[in-house]
């Protein structure tokens, strides 16, 4: 462990972080978990969530000074932020860091277009901030060694803090002092329960938008000369203490090889809408699906086999009847059955409307999921899964999945992504040469864009 302090270890690192000494392989990511981002960000526009989020920012306003995605008029930094977080998040198909079990993304990029467009930065300071951001998520969610949801808090918004304050500290081009404020100021702003599962509430969108906000003003704060505890992350009521499962953690995990390893280039994105543990099941039941091209009215009985968290996310009694959409996509059961039934997960699967198939109605009174303990072994590491059906002639079918598609040892190649970004982006009225000109504008000419306001414009060339 370092004999300095972890916000001055964070600060050095955000400062001397330069695009020329990001390896290839993290840019690359860096521009992949932005476009991916950029999709939910256009294709939510309508969703409820997202035109309150939008409403409340516009009618905070502020000075004109950024945009939010979907929408002419521009409003406060910090506003614009909220409301493209929320955009951002509320299809849940942001990427997924499985040791940190946190989305890294959700509140660091919308904060970097945000402050991006505002002070005219460039392409590379765009890639900057959210390599920055997002590792600092990565890391400080690890430290909590998969544990932090047990203690009812939800690290995509507790660690999406900390990594939304560094990502708007380096565009701002704070200094060291200002930098370990920020943190101390933004450990004070910290928070995101996981109570939004109990009835599968919107307020989970939100835990994207409240980091993204928070960020922003800390950053702004210390800038300003106000002052927050260096030891933000390691005193006795500090953020590691406060918020670990029994006090679990390891601040190593936070502080070790930063700079040379960049755990945010091992984020997962995901290949379907909806919460990142589902991965396995559904792939399960996909394979499934295409190898043996089952009639649903055949299968009996299906037993899932998982880890302990899994469960307790997306198998509680209750989710055998989601209510809405959030609960879709939190519900093991919906979502094998109707992967079972339609051989396929996209946007177009978690529509309310879905939850009136009685093949998809049906399938979900006949699964039974227990705990593994060789999967309970693996996690955080891995979200191993297994899937078998048992048939009305007896026979029994089964997938086992190690790695989910989009995990680091599966991921999603450059032509997945762009396919799930037109898949993303379909409940808008997009036409393809647009949409192209964002794939590109973000994966082949990033990289020598002058000003992140003209991306911000290529976003929002067809909206009104």
């Amino acid at each position: 462990m370092s004999s300095k302090k972890i916000s001055e270890v964070l600060a050095d690192f955000t400062i001397k972080a330069n695009y020329e000494k990001i390896p290839a392989t993290a840019i690359k990511h860096a521009k992949l978990i932005l476009l991916d981002a950029i999709g939910a960000m256009i294709g939510t526009r309508d969703l409820d969530s997202s035109r309150i989020a939008s409403e409340v920012a516009l009618e905070m306003g502020g000075p004109e000074e950024s945009s939010i995605i979907g929408h002419k008029r521009k409003v406060a930094i910090s506003n614009a932020a909220f409301a493209n977080a929320i955009q951002s998040y509320s299809c849940d198909s942001i990427d997924d860091h499985n040791e940190s079990n946190a989305h890294p993304s959700a509140a660091t990029i919308p904060v970097s277009l945000a402050i991006g467009e505002n002070l005219s930065r460039t392409g590379k300071e765009l890639i900057e901030a959210i390599a920055v951001g997002n590792e600092v998520v990565c890391r400080t969610g690890a430290a909590f060694l998969g544990k932090m949801y047990y203690q009812g808090f939800h690290p995509t918004s507790t660690c999406g803090t900390f990594g939304a304050v560094i990502s708007a500290s380096k565009l701002m081009k704070l200094n060291k002092e200002q930098i370990i404020n920020a943190q101390g100021i933004a450990g004070s702003m910290v928070a995101g329960l996981m109570a939004w599962n109990s009835e599968g509430s919107p307020t989970k969108r939100l835990q994207a938008g409240h980091p993204a906000m928070c960020g922003i003003i800390a950053a702004k704060m210390a800038q300003k000369g106000f002052i927050g505890p260096s030891d933000i992350y390691e005193s006795e009521y500090g953020f590691l203490n406060s918020y670990s499962y029994q006090r679990m953690h390891d601040a190593n995990l936070i502080i070790d090889g930063l700079g040379e390893e960049w755990e945010f280039a091992t984020s997962s994105i995901k290949a379907y809408p909806c919460c990142r543990y589902s991965g396995g099941h559904i792939d399960a039941c996909l394979e499934l699906y295409k190898k043996y091209e089952i009639n649903p009215d055949k299968i009996k009985k299906i037993l899932i086999r998982s880890s302990n968290y899994t469960m307790k996310l997306l198998a509680e009694p209750r989710k055998r009847e989601p209510q809405g959409v959030v609960d879709m996509q939190f519900s093991m059961f919906y979502q094998a059955a109707m992967a079972l039934v339609r051989g396929k997960m996209g946007i177009e699967e978690f529509q309310i409307g879905c939850l009136d198939d009685p093949l998809v109605r049906n399938l979900m009174k006949v699964i039974d999921v227990v705990e593994d303990p060789e999967f309970e072994r693996r996690y955080p590491d891995q979200y191993s899964c297994s899937v078998t059906l048992t048939l009305d002639d007896g026979r029994e079918l089964t997938a086992v999945i190690d790695d989910p598609k989009g995990d680091k040892r599966n991921p999603m190649t450059f032509d997945d992504v762009v396919k799930k970004f037109y898949n993303l982006i379909s409940p808008v009225n997009i036409k393809n040469e647009d949409a192209n000109r964002i794939i590109e504008g973000v994966t082949k000419d990033l990289d020598n864009l002058k000003n992140i306001a003209d991306l911000i414009k290529l976003i929002n060339i067809t909206y009104k």
